[in-house]
């Protein structure tokens, strides 16, 4: 989504192309692959078991999603054309320009799988080892890209040239930034972007008040008591049967 984003404003705003067609290839297919599927074996947050429970007619792409998906794909665009935008100075894509453009974007991405493992949980909440597959999708799509920056034949391929040690310190440290939107939007502004409803947050209170006042509600339905004879009269008086022995009582015809 971001990819097809970024390239879609640089067309709109009159840009050269940030990405050639193979490193997008390379984005959709090697990044996004191992690391999403990786995510599907993450263990279970404990804390859901305090949430409060969904409806069976919700829809799984919630409004919280939608939040976090945008907000992330907007952040990776704004960084990936800011450093292509700062490359671009004579106006022709170099190699170069490609290739820091491209390194941006993919470590962009990583970061922001490693802060999808929890929708709750900052990043440095969460284990680093809990998810072992996680780490093997992760040092497989790492070592992929340096081989795509570095090894000369697939140079060739990506259209790609090495990158300095300090190239590769700015774009990390830049694109970590993904991690600092995830810690503000999972500290500060949990109702907007979270589905997991938690004793203590906002969200979790406005429902206990609603519950509580159905509670009340239906309490005040039920028969206090003391209040039984009442009701047996009320019962009675709607046609309740005479007992057998007023039966055999009555005088016959």
């Amino acid at each position: 989504f971001a990819a097809l984003t970024i390239e879609s404003v640089a067309t709109l705003f009159g840009l050269p192309s940030p990405l050639n067609a193979m490193q997008i290839l390379w984005i959709n297919i090697i990044m996004d692959g191992p690391p999403a599927q990786s995510l599907g074996v993450e263990p279970v947050d404990d804390r859901i078991l305090t949430a409060r429970p969904r409806k069976a007619q919700d829809s799984i792409l919630t409004r919280a999603l939608l939040f976090r998906a945008i907000t992330s794909a907007a952040l990776i665009m704004f960084l990936t054309l800011k450093v292509f935008s700062n490359e671009l100075t004579d106006g022709h894509v170099t190699r170069r320009d490609t290739t820091m453009t491209f390194m941006t974007f993919v470590n962009c991405d990583l970061f922001n799988a490693y802060a999808c493992r929890s929708s709750e949980r900052c990043f440095y909440e969460m284990n680093l080892f809990g998810n072992p597959t996680f780490l093997w999708a992760i040092g497989g799509s790492v070592a992929g890209q340096l081989a795509v920056i570095y090894f000369p034949p697939l140079q060739e391929v990506f259209q790609t040239e090495s990158l300095s040690f300090a190239d590769l310190l700015y774009i990390i440290l830049l694109s970590s930034t993904v991690l600092m939107l995830d810690t503000l939007r999972k500290k500060f502004f949990v109702s907007a972007f979270s589905d997991l409803v938690l004793p203590g947050t906002r969200s979790n209170t406005k429902y206990k008040s609603h519950y509580h006042k159905k509670k009340e509600d239906a309490e005040e339905e039920l028969p206090r008591p003391g209040t039984g004879a009442t009701m047996g009269s009320e019962f009675g008086s709607k046609g309740k049967k005479p007992s057998v022995r007023s039966r055999t009582a009555a005088p016959g015809p």
